[in-house]
Order: structure tokens, then sequence, then C-alpha cells
């Protein structure tokens, strides 16, 4: 046998044997930090003398660093210096450039849409939560964290983007869509959109995020106006709410809460993380102590999930809709030698009753984490505490509802199919251009929330033309009301529009105004 063959041989043989050599035998103790440090040495000084390429130690060395971050938890991340732009970011954290108006986390390194900002261009463009950002202007996406993206995909006030996305449907197909974003700021409508009175007695407020700093102030304003329309209970709701600016989550819990009563409280490794944050009046007038009915779902995140905690700890509300999502962590940036940073987890938080908001993410696969957001879930396994009237309320992974709706059923395919192609946005320019003395304000639109007969049939035949076969029948029809008439008032009068014709529409809404009696009852008992 000659010697290049008795290498191969013997390379082969230690191929073959190198699995079963790294099965351990028995139990072995645990390791030192200073072993596993001496391994990584080990790891890398075999890479360099072997490896057949030209390997950048320290590309090598970040990426064992962004590992061991994103092994911490599923929020943690690493933004390198090679790829951070100081300049750039605050360029948009002073206001002169502006941000895309979506928000993505990253989920096995690939970036997925978490929210769009309500009130934006972007809000009816058929941009889902899932949806997974896959190039941008017909580029690969280079940023690696949520934070690194934002800057990147940061211009002139007005720009757009081209943004393209993959989906997966419901059938298991996939989808590439393409949509072109206009770049603007979300906190320049209004966090609040709708609030209104249901009926004589009864008021109704949307609150759709807390990132703009105008939540409280906004929420304020608008139970003033309806309290001076004889309002005697609210419905407020957070469906969909990701949360945004903790202080404006504070400032509105107060709203609803007495002086000195406990908000959330705050723990971690370091003493100074630990802090509990009541009610302070130095604001608002005086605590409102008509009923509450607090609609949530599996959008409803971290900020959101503070006051609906708070509200249900303290007996000020009932909770109803689906169980939240499961986010509520304290985060803080720690620079590195190179210039590159670390946005670390370092705390939890809590409700006043000492539940634990965020989700589980120990022993589980990032992906598997974000997938079972929506997973249904019941109190099994909960741990739990007793509000202030004594009730068991459930934490461990987003705030419980009191009373828990049924999950929705998702859109059938040939209607996620006319949103994805935007059919429904093409149609509705030139149907409102041939009707526009047909729609004269929201509140009109929100009385009879329907199109004709002849529209419907003018659409089909619109979608008809654009490869897209609408089935007949009442089922089909309702679905294209509920996907039509919103567009329209969105179209026409903005994000107040669209919340105000979706609420007219909203058939939980009825469901959640049930349990004021509820409601009623557990503040009574409070008192």
């Amino acid at each position: 046998m000659s010697a290049r063959a008795r290498l191969l041989a013997a390379a082969a043989l230690l191929l073959a044997a190198a699995p079963a050599a790294a099965q351990p035998s028995g139990a072995t103790r645990p390791r030192t930090a200073y072993e596993d440090l001496q391994m990584f040495s080990q790891v890398l000084n075999q890479i360099r003398v072997n490896h057949p390429d030209s390997v950048d130690t320290h590309a090598l060395f970040m990426a064992a660093v962004q590992g061991m971050v994103q092994a911490a938890d599923p929020h943690s991340y690493v933004i390198p210096a090679a790829r951070l732009s100081p300049q750039k970011e605050q360029q948009l954290r002073s206001g002169r450039l502006h941000p895309v108006p979506v928000g993505f986390r990253y989920v096995g390194g690939q970036p997925v849409v978490a929210s769009v900002a309500p009130g934006t261009a972007a809000a009816r463009q058929d941009i889902l939560p899932g949806d997974v950002l896959v190039a941008i202007d017909g580029n690969r996406v280079l940023a690696e964290s949520p934070v690194e993206l934002e800057v990147f995909l940061a211009g002139t006030r007005g720009s757009e983007v081209r943004l393209t996305f993959e989906r997966e449907r419901t059938d298991g197909t996939r989808a590439e869509l393409e949509r072109t974003v206009k770049r603007e700021r979300g906190e320049d409508e209004s966090p609040v959109p709708v609030a209104m009175m249901l009926d004589a007695e009864t008021g109704y407020v949307r609150v759709v995020t807390f990132a703009s700093e105008r939540a409280a102030e906004d929420l304020h304003a608008a139970l003033e106006r309806l309290e001076g329309q004889g309002m005697k209970r609210l419905m407020l709701d957070l469906r969909d709410n990701g949360g945004g600016v903790v202080n404006e989550a504070t400032r509105v819990a107060s709203e609803f809460l007495p002086a000195g009563a406990t908000v959330y409280v705050s723990e971690g490794r370091k003493a100074e993380v630990h802090d509990s944050v009541v009610v302070r009046r130095s604001f608002w007038r005086t605590e409102r102590q008509y009923p509450i009915v607090v609609m949530v779902n599996e959008g409803t995140a971290s900020a959101s999930e503070l006051v609906a905690g708070a509200l249900q700890d303290h007996d000020r509300a009932v909770i109803v809709g689906r169980p939240t999502f499961g986010k509520s962590l304290l985060m803080q940036g720690f620079p590195l030698s190179d210039g590159s940073m670390i946005m670390l987890t370092i705390g939890h938080i809590k409700t006043p009753c000492g539940r634990v908001i965020q989700r589980q993410y120990r022993d589980m696969r990032g992906a598997d984490y974000y997938r079972m957001a929506r997973a249904a879930r019941d109190t099994v396994g909960r741990p739990s505490c007793r509000t202030a009237g004594g009730r068991t309320v459930y934490g461990g992974g987003g705030i419980y509802p009191d009373v828990v709706m049924p999950e929705a059923e998702p859109a059938p395919v040939w209607l996620a199919r006319l949103a994805e192609d935007a059919v429904h946005t093409r149609w509705i320019g030139g149907y409102l251009t041939e009707n526009a003395g047909a729609f004269t304000t929201a509140e009109a639109l929100a009385a009879t929330p329907r199109l004709p007969d002849a529209a419907l049939a003018q659409f089909r035949a619109f979608a008809q033309q654009q490869g897209h076969a609408v089935p007949a029948g009442a089922d089909a029809d309702r679905a294209l009301q509920r996907l039509l008439v919103p567009e329209i008032a969105g179209t026409k009068w903005g994000a107040a529009g669209y919340y105000r014709v979706l609420a007219a529409l909203d058939e939980q809404i009825g469901v959640a105004a049930r349990e004021f009696a509820r409601a009623a009852e557990i503040l009574g008992a409070r008192e």
C-alpha cells in the first residue's frame, strides 16, 4: 500500500471513529469556566493550524460571542462594530432620519416581522407578523440584530425601500411578496385612534401602541371626552398592542389605580435592577372608579402586558381574549473593546402579585419559542398568585385572561392570496373615485358597515381579471366585507377611520361587553 493510500485509510478510520469517541461514558461532573475556556482555545488553535482556508480569527471569535449571547435568551443580541454606524444611528434617534415602520425580531438568525406601526401606509400593505425578510432593494439582508436592521433601513422622510418577504400560508405553501414601504414614524399618528361610545353608558377606547410618548396623554384626553358624554363603564382594547415605552404604560395604568399601588416589580442578578414601580399622582387628577373590561390577544406584548397585568392583579378590570405574547424583560447595552455592543437581558419584570410575564425560553429553540407564542395554552402547570381580592391569576407566559375567547379561524387561502397580491387595495382606489359621494363620514360607514351587492360583484370581476377566483356564497361575502370595508375607511380617513369601522365589524367586542357585570362585581369587592 502506498503512503498516500495509508494516509487516506487512516483519515477514513478517524472519521468513522470520531462519533463513537465523542460519546460520554457515564455521568460527568459539571465543567468549570476555566476548562471551557481552555477548550475554546483548543478549537480556535485547531482551526488556525489545520483549516485549509485563510480564516479571520476575530470573525471566528465574534461568531462565538454571538452564539453565547443568543444562547442566553431569545431577545439578547450583538451589534458588531464592523456594521455599527453610530453616526447614522444618532441621525435616526435625533429625528433627522426616519425608520421603516415595521418592527423585526430575529428567529434562527432570520429577521421576522414582529409588528407594523398602526396608522402608517405599511399597516395597509398586507405585511404580517411572521413574514420573513429575505431581501432589501433586491440585496440579501446583512444586519444580524433588530437595532442594526432598524438603522440600516432608515432614510430620509417619505423615501421608499423595496422589501421582499417570504410567507408560509396556512395550507403549507410559500409565497414571496414584494412591498415598497415608505419611511415614516408611527408616532405621527395618535396611539389612541378610536374613542367612542358603544351605547349610552359604554365607552370604547383602542390603544394601538405605547411606543409614542403621547399614549398616556391621548388616552387621558379620550377618557375625559367620553366621560363628558356620560360614560359609566369602559372597554379598553389592547389587542395587537406590541408595547413600547414602559413609562407610558405606567402612566396609563396610573389612570385607573390609586396612589401607592404597585404597577410592576423588576428583578435581576444585581441589586440595582431590583425596583418596585408605584403610582404617583403627579399628573392625573383622580382615579377612575368605573368597571373596566380589557381586551387582549397573542399580539398584546411587553408594555401593554404590564398594563393588563397591573389592572388584573389589583382587581381593577376583567381581562378578556387570548393569552398574551409573554415578553417582559429588562435589557441593557454593554460596549465591547472592539467597538461592538451586546444588548443583554439583565432582569425580569413581574406583575404586582408576583407573576412572571416572560414566557419560558430555557431548553427551547428560538424558532419554537416564537412559534409557541400563538399556541393554545391553558392554566395547567402555570405558576399562580392571588389578586388583591383573592382571585387566582396565572403567570409563566403572558397574561392569562379571566375570560378566554376561542382562537380566531385563519383566513381562507383564497382571501390571503388576494391580500398578498394587494388586489383589494388596487380595486379600492378606483371604486372610491367612482363612488366618492357614497362615503361621507367614518361614523356613517360604521353605522352600516357593508358594501352593496353590486360592489362585491364588481370586486369579484376585478379579482378575476387579476387571476384570482373568489368563491360565491354568503360566507365569502362576509369575508369580503370584513376585508374591504375597513380598508375603504382607512383609505379615506386614515387610522381613525380604519379602527372605527373595524370595531363596528368586530363580533368579539360584543362578546367582551357581556363581562361588565363581572367587572362591576370585582370592583365592588375591591372597594
